[in-house]
């Protein structure tokens, strides 16, 4: 049922570069690494969070995001 998809106007891009050639994946890393990586680094890229969980309150998180009351990515955090 496509039907959620369609309301929220939300995009589906898929990719899977298991097929690819491992000189295509190669040269794939090191293009994301000479456009991106340093963004990263410097923070001018960032995921937006909406909120963090412990790893204790995993139930709780899935409710959540099933619940579509997020604006940005759940966290799981794993150590204290």
């Amino acid at each position: 049922d496509l039907s959620a998809i369609l309301k929220k106007r939300l995009t589906i891009t898929g990719s899977t570069l298991r097929s690819r050639p491992l000189d295509y994946r190669v040269k794939l890393i090191k293009e994301f690494e000479m456009q991106c990586w340093q963004k990263f680094c410097n923070l001018d890229i960032k995921p937006v969070i909406d909120r963090v969980f412990k790893w204790e309150q995993v139930v709780e998180a899935h409710q959540y995001m099933e619940s579509n009351q997020n604006k940005g990515k759940i966290i799981l955090r794993i150590a204290p």
